[in-house]
């Protein structure tokens, strides 16, 4: 028998794992050995395995092992795409939503996110539902109110919290049917528990507006510790400018977690609340702390305001070191449930 040559070994190799190997597979070997695992999901992807494909173009989009390429990361989605794969057609809406490697196309997006809701691709269905809400189309409320009410009851992983979510706000604001607090809490609830801090924020504040404060102060602190600096970035003003002190507290403990990474704009953010005493009596002393920092990292408003008053002026050399600055960020008073302020 004549010897099988050697440069048709890979190809075999991969066209066996073709049958058995899947996307979640192929992540996992990434944990293992990055380098390895990056140079043998490429070569899959190029003789033909969908599942390589699709996280190859994943690794391309994320930039991770390989520089960052998000029009290559785009071609070989929309080619496993053309092979029917519903995870594949999920990808390409996704860049056409966000313009990942290819010119931004809501209606494109919608087109392929509605090719994979139909097939029961689970993200496929929470994004189609967000784009046609995005849509503001009254008539397809309907539609999107059952999409994520399915995925609520079926769904697994974040797809089903965002599912949850969703269908809570439906309820509590009334855009499929009349308003339903008692069922928005149920499925805010339920998201919370499983570590939604968008949930336990929404939660929060419908237990908030029925008096239950003390559970309310619960949840609305674990979303703001579990949370990134971009949830608390957003929910900080609408918290600042609620007229229960207690929620004013909250809203300067998210911003005080912001100013921790150091960023002059969150450094900025924070010690404008404390000079102006949104959130208790004002601490002059802490904000040009925040301000000298920011006006050190180049921040003109920072720079503009300790200009303006000789107290402000930096003196001294300023702390360049992470350790250094979360020894300058003061920290507010921790919160004390006392009922009624």
């Amino acid at each position: 028998m004549t010897a099988r040559s050697p440069a048709f070994a890979p190809p075999m190799v991969v066209r066996i794992e073709t049958r058995r190997v899947t996307p979640s597979q192929l992540r996992d070997m990434l944990s293992y050995n990055l380098r390895d695992a990056v140079r043998w999901i490429e070569t899959a992807a190029k003789v033909g395995m969908v599942p390589a494909q699709i996280v190859w173009g994943q690794l391309l989009l994320d930039g991770r092992g390989v520089p960052r390429d998000p029009a290559a990361a785009f071609g070989w989605f929309a080619k496993a795409a053309d092979s029917g794969d519903i995870e594949a057609q999920n990808m390409v809406g996704r860049c056409y939503e966000q313009g990942w490697g290819v010119v931004a196309n809501p209606r494109r997006a919608t087109e392929y996110f509605a090719v994979a809701a139909r097939a029961g691709h689970l993200w496929g269905q929470v994004n189609l539902a967000q784009m046609l809400m995005r849509a503001g189309k009254p008539a397809d409320r309907a539609q999107c109110f059952a999409l994520f009410g399915k995925v609520a009851e079926h769904g697994t992983g974040k797809a089903r919290l965002k599912a949850m979510n969703s269908l809570a706000r439906f309820l509590e604001e009334g855009w499929a049917g009349e308003p339903d607090p008692k069922r928005a809490a149920f499925w805010y609830l339920k998201a919370a528990k499983l570590g939604d801090h968008w949930a336990q924020y929404n939660l929060a504040t419908i237990l908030f507006a029925h008096g239950e404060r003390k559970e309310a102060e619960r949840w609305l602190t674990s979303a703001i510790a579990i949370s990134d600096a971009g949830f608390r970035r957003r929910i900080a003003p609408l918290l600042l400018a609620c007229a229960e002190p207690i929620l004013r507290q909250h809203g300067l403990d998210a911003l005080a977690r912001c100013a921790e990474s150091g960023t002059p704009e969150d450094l900025w953010a924070y010690g404008l609340a404390l000079a102006n005493g949104i959130a208790g009596p004002p601490d002059s002393e802490a904000a040009i702390r925040l301000f000298r920092l920011a006006a050190s990292m180049g921040h003109a408003r920072a720079q503009a305001r300790l200009g303006r008053d000789t107290t402000y002026r930096i003196r001294g050399r300023l702390p360049d070191t992470l350790r250094a600055l979360k020894r300058k960020i003061p920290r507010p008073h921790p919160i004390q449930s006392k009922g009624t302020p």
